[in-house]
């Protein structure tokens, strides 16, 4: 009996042994940061290659940092110079994109 692939950490209820920090809003400019960590540079690449297509589809950018195993996103609509609706959802699709790659990472080629 084969049950596929686990996941690449052990996880605590719905939560993942993975520490992340929390969306935090910003001044001068206003924005919404995260920053999100790896433990594997195919995972991290395929994150950022999932929010680059997002921002294709949506039309929308984010400036996003990567160092090392750690990607950071800073979200805001530059036009208003705010943070809005466009922008809460960017932020919800990298949080779900990302307890994607943890739980079914992808495999190191």
């Amino acid at each position: 009996m084969s049950f596929g692939r686990l996941p690449i950490r052990p996880i605590e209820g719905d939560t993942a042994i993975v520490a992340v920090d929390k969306w935090r809003k910003l001044e001068s400019p206003v924005r919404l940061r995260k920053t999100f960590k790896f433990f594997s540079q195919v995972a991290r690449n395929e994150f950022v290659n999932q929010l680059l297509g997002y921002e294709n589809d949506v039309q929308h950018n984010a400036v996003i940092t990567i160092d090392e195993g750690e990607v950071t996103l800073d979200l805001r609509t530059k036009d208003v110079d705010q943070v809005t609706e466009i922008d809460k959802e960017y932020a919800k699709f990298s949080d779900e994109i990302y307890r994607d790659i943890v739980y079914n990472p992808p495999r190191d080629e």
